[in-house]
């Protein structure tokens, strides 16, 4: 679905060209998890509005679902196919109201009547927000607001969604609430981009793809991420105590079938060993 060859976004700061993203390739397929990370400033964000065509490329080429993306008709219709939530919660609702504000990107795009009530309805319940519909949503809880910036993703029916750290500004239960919620779409069949300096978060994924200096350092296995690469001592990362308790039991040389990622891996193999 998306695919980036030798990618590159350049803009100046004052005298300086700053290389947000560098000569990166990546592919990734229709219906994949992937979870983006790397720190501040790696290129994260550039990366995901690139691919959304809030961004044009500086160089190289970037196609999602067949349309390059330096044409810019045909960015604008990628906007459609590729949603963004962003970090703030506060900062993405336009309405008064959970309908209002589903309704507006509706609106925008000429979406009759009808169809617009139904596919509010539809985005509504998909977050658990049908209640509150007509509630104020200034009352409602930073969570909340993440699940109807959400909701108003949802109703433009995209075929992919980006997640742009966006539980880092949630309260833990609110962040893994948004968590589970994209976790849900994705197995109903979006693609999802997962942004996130989270490492637990990286622990449940299929694919991690860990950025750096505009670059792309990894792309594979969280699992081979930990434990067979120098990714995580270079960017200094404090591993994820799984990983610790793995590393710990394979450098006394105790035989384990797997590398624990999981809590429930680490409780297996440590009942194992009595």
């Amino acid at each position: 679905m998306i695919q980036a060859e030798r990618l590159s976004c350049f803009y100046r700061d004052g005298a300086n060209l700053i290389k947000a993203v560098n000569g990166i390739d990546l592919t990734i397929q229709k219906g994949e998890w992937v979870v983006l990370t790397g720190p501040n400033g790696s290129g994260k964000s550039t990366l995901l509005r690139l691919i959304n065509g809030l961004l044009v490329p500086s160089e190289g080429r970037l196609t999602v679902a067949g349309m390059d993306l330096t044409n810019a008709s045909n960015r604008e219709q990628v906007k459609l196919r590729v949603q963004v939530v962003f970090q703030n919660p506060d900062a993405q609702a336009i309405g008064t109201t959970p309908q209002e504000d589903v309704a507006f990107g509706l609106e925008n795009r000429g979406i009759d009547r009808a169809q617009m009530e139904e596919r509010i309805e539809r985005a509504l319940h998909q977050v658990g927000l049908r209640e509150k519909r007509s509630a104020s949503v200034s009352e409602l809880s930073g969570g909340q607001k993440q699940r109807l910036a959400i909701a108003s993703c949802l109703a433009l029916e995209p075929d992919c969604l980006l997640f742009d750290e966006a539980t880092s500004m949630l309260d833990p239960a609110g962040r893994r609430d948004i968590y589970l919620l994209a976790r849900t779409l994705w197995r109903n069949g979006m693609t999802v981009i997962w942004a996130t300096q989270r490492l637990d978060e990286l622990l449940e994924a299929d694919r991690a793809v860990v950025m750096d200096a505009g670059g792309i350092e990894y792309d594979g296995a969280p699992r081979h991420l930990f434990y067979d690469s120098d990714v995580p001592q270079r960017l200094g990362w404090e591993l994820p105590p799984v990983v610790k308790i793995g590393c710990w039991l394979r450098e006394r040389g105790i035989p384990l079938p797997s590398l624990p990622l999981r809590e429930e891996e680490v409780a297996g193999l440590l009942c194992g060993l009595h």
